[in-house]
């Protein structure tokens, strides 16, 4: 087990948004721009629980919003028509090799095995899939509203491990997984991430 070198404590603002369906989430309002790829957006959602005062005390680093609600909202709706003509344009090429593999089955299937943007199918589909369920298909492709929106701040507690390892906790579980898998698989938000504490 790794001893934990330091533990810092954040404070995260998202933006409180409540839809016309009367639902609300958090939106990040710091590391969204930060991600290298855009459908990895989607991950910036959380269900409103574990907000925290925005007190800064101690060891606390109170962040700002680095963007409005409505650049939120553009950047959602970018990560999801991004999404879903890398999923159209995946397709093509699926089906492109397909017919080919009916003339050369065994070097199309050895292309298709090591093709690395098989590994990111899953995260189209999974942006598409949490944007629409949250924001509906007709927003998306024309303009996102909501009704209103307030700045909260959520906790995020981070134990710096040897090793340059670091285990997120936050107040919002949510967070605490999204970070956590962010910080080992985007190198940007890795970065970014790092850049603050």
């Amino acid at each position: 087990m790794k001893k934990i070198k330091d533990e810092r404590r954040l404070l995260v603002p998202c933006y409180l948004i409540t839809l016309k369906n009367s639902r609300s989430y958090f939106l990040d309002a710091y590391f969204m721009r930060s991600l290298k790829i855009p459908a990895r957006r989607s991950l910036m959602i959380y269900p409103p629980e574990g907000q925290a005062s925005g007190a800064a005390w101690g060891h606390t680093k109170l962040l700002k919003p680095a963007y409005s609600v409505n650049e939120a909202l553009g950047l959602l709706r970018e990560a999801y028509l991004w999404s879903c003509e890398k999923r159209l344009n995946r397709t093509k090429t699926v089906l492109s090799r397909f017919r080919a593999s009916l003339i050369f089955p065994i070097a199309v299937f050895r292309k298709i095995e090591s093709d690395k943007d098989l590994v990111r199918d899953n995260e189209l589909a999974g942006a598409v899939y949490i944007l629409e369920g949250i924001f509906g298909r007709k927003a998306l492709l024309d303009k996102l509203s909501i009704v209103r929106s307030e700045v909260i701040h959520v906790e995020v507690n981070v134990k710096l491990k040897e090793g340059n390892e670091v285990d997120i906790k936050s107040s919002n579980s949510s967070v605490a997984r999204a970070y956590n898998w962010l910080y080992k698989n985007d190198e940007d938000f890795n970065k970014a991430f790092s850049e603050i504490l």
